[in-house]
């Protein structure tokens, strides 16, 4: 071997610690790069000359430059992140909407509530007073606004949410394209098998990372392997990442994610997919974490096509809860108030509902029994029937159990053999263009009827001389005569002055336990304020529970961060110390090559 071989060696040795200081700087440089893996320098010694009486070495050369990476640490990093974003805008907006609901001393629903009863209760004092009547009117109509205002501002986030769900969808469709374009970039830069796309693959990680921000991704990058720190790298060719079990990107390719509002009024988003046979799959419901997860618990992952509205979303709920009350109020307001004394019923239209129909299919109304009462124009009771609800009553289908045939039948009420006194003599029913009509038949004589719920809520829920108008929380008014006109507003059951027996029932609602039919077949029994205060109490927990969740889950990527950080993230003091220690390689090599220059200056001046 001779001195330009040992030579070679020498500037090796240079060589080498260059690019390990090389190395380091671009550490030192990128230490507060976000998403930037530290690189670490690995070297080899040269295959050496095999000579008698042993080998005698080549020098060093750069067996790899690989950044520090451990994809077991880096799928937890994605997990926590992509829980913490779920959390996070949970938490966002559950504060926002409990902040609809204040109910603070002189704020909110339940102050209406209660000043709707005091209402009540003043009017029972003075059934005849107008006064009174405007100030009832007044109250009941801030009552119905704040409902109103209340359902406006959940359907505006939930509208909101759908918005800002498109915008989502976009960009991790964006994200995916961007991923695509790298992995072919990586696959062209690493085609040999000699080098390592470090930048490229960090780049990769920190467009996974926002991905998973955005939606629970799962991840495949194939041939796996551990060096030998025992950390697991991700060095394999292959790609694909997955979103509810659909393949999103599969290397260079990705199958972009739509969100058609193809629903029934265009108003609402469904995410879509199309698969390799041009299958058009929605996969809404298979979308769990991340923000837009976040959305679709908030909002609603399903439809129904009977209301045009989401399902299975916490502010759907919330708005179903809303209706639920406001309905209920209706019908049990409009149930009492149907026995103040009319010259005659007609109640409103029986939507989508035929004659021969069964009762107690249709909305709230349930079997049991209505009373029909007639008063003279004295307020004397005349007569009273009972009207009975059963499985098989229908509003006029030709049989003796109809409400129709119940009411004309020829029954002796009074008892008294007279055949001119009793509601069949009185007053007659019929069903007419999907109303039931209850008609006196000598409207000279002054007679006037009512309604009186024995809990089959039919006066309630047919709109019988109603008081409110409308069945969900958006629709709830008071009546637009009383509206215009509140001295009509009755107190009394009986048609005399000074009755205050409808004032009085109402009144009474408000501690009575009453049944709220929910649309999912559900039947909660609370008062009215508690049913309220169940609703808002679900909202305020939510908020806390995801408030909870989410300082939970900032903990936990707080501690897998950190964890993945000391593997892959930049230790200045590491740093520093690789530095001296590359330098004081150089300046050791950088002697090798002075001295053997000093013996090539001795052997070329041998004379």
């Amino acid at each position: 071997m001779g001195l330009f071989n040992t030579l070679g060696i020498g500037y090796s040795g240079l060589s080498t610690s260059q690019s390990g200081i090389t190395t380091t700087g671009q550490n030192i440089a990128n230490a507060n790069t976000e998403g930037y893996s530290r690189q670490i320098v690995s070297q080899k010694a040269r295959y050496p000359m095999h000579n008698i009486p042993g080998d005698v070495g080549n020098g060093v050369q750069i067996n790899t430059i690989k950044r520090a990476h451990d994809e077991f640490l880096y799928s937890k990093l994605k997990d926590s992140s992509a829980s913490m974003e779920f959390n996070k805008f949970s938490k966002q907006i559950l504060e926002e909407i409990s902040g609809y609901f204040p109910d603070l001393e002189d704020l909110g629903i339940a102050k209406d509530l209660q000043e709707f009863f005091n209402s009540w209760s003043q009017f029972a004092q003075n059934p005849d007073s107008d006064a009174q009547k405007i100030i009832l009117a007044q109250n009941i109509t801030n009552l119905t606004s704040s409902l109103n205002s209340s359902k406006e501002k959940l359907q505006s986030v939930q509208d909101r949410l759908n918005e800002q769900l498109k915008t989502d969808i976009d960009e991790a469709n964006k994200i995916a394209k961007e991923i695509a374009n790298l992995n072919g970039e990586i696959g062209r830069v690493e085609a040999s098998g000699d080098s390592y796309a470090n930048d490229l693959r960090d780049q990769r990680d920190r467009l996974e990372l926002s991905l998973s921000k955005l939606l629970d991704v799962t991840v495949f990058k194939g041939k796996m392997k551990g060096d030998n720190s025992n950390e697991i790298t991700d060095q394999g060719k292959e790609y694909n990442l997955s979103i509810g079990g659909y393949n999103f990107i599969d290397g260079t390719s990705f199958r972009k994610l739509s969100t058609d509002a193809d629903l029934s009024d265009g108003r609402f988003s469904n995410i879509y997919f199309v698969d390799e046979n041009f299958q058009k799959n929605d996969i809404t419901k298979d979308i769990r974490g991340g923000k837009i997860g976040s959305i679709l618990d908030l909002r609603g992952n399903g439809f129904d096509t009977s209301t045009n509205m989401p399902t299975n979303g916490k502010i759907q709920k919330y708005i179903d809860n809303l209706d639920l009350l406001s309905k209920t109020l209706v019908q049990n307001i409009n149930s009492i108030y149907a026995s103040s004394a009319q010259t005659s019923i007609t109640t409103d239209e029986f939507v989508n509902f035929d004659k021969d129909d069964k009762l107690i299919n249709y909305d709230n109304i349930q079997t049991g029994s209505f009373n029909i009462t007639v008063y003279d124009s004295n307020g004397e009771e005349l007569v009273k029937r009972a009207i009975t609800i059963d499985k098989t009553t229908a509003l006029d289908d030709g049989t003796t159990s109809s409400i129709v045939a119940q009411i004309n039948a020829e029954i002796d009420d009074n008892s008294d053999n007279s055949a001119i006194n009793d509601l069949d003599d009185l007053f007659s029913a019929s069903f007419v263009s999907g109303k039931l009509l209850i008609s006196p038949k000598d409207s000279s004589l002054g007679y006037k009827i009512s309604i009186e719920d024995n809990g089959t809520n039919f006066a309630g829920v047919s709109g019988v001389n109603k008081l409110l108008t409308g069945d969900s929380a958006n629709s709830i008014d008071l009546n637009t005569k009383y509206k215009n006109d509140p001295s009509l507003i009755s107190a009394s059951k009986k048609p005399v002055d000074g009755n205050n027996e409808v004032a009085t029932a109402i009144l009474d609602l408000q501690n009575q336990e009453i049944s709220f039919y929910a649309k999912d077949e559900t039947t909660y029994t609370n008062t009215i304020e508690g049913f309220y205060n169940f609703s808002v109490s679900t909202i305020t927990s939510d908020a806390q529970q995801a408030g909870r969740n989410y300082d939970a889950s900032e903990v936990l990527h707080k501690t897998v961060s950190q964890e993945f950080d000391s593997v892959s993230g930049v230790n200045m003091d590491e740093e520093l110390v690789n530095l001296i220690k590359y330098q004081t390689a150089y300046s050791a090599n950088a002697k090798v090559i002075t001295a053997i220059d000093k013996m090539l200056d001795t052997l070329l001046n041998i004379r």
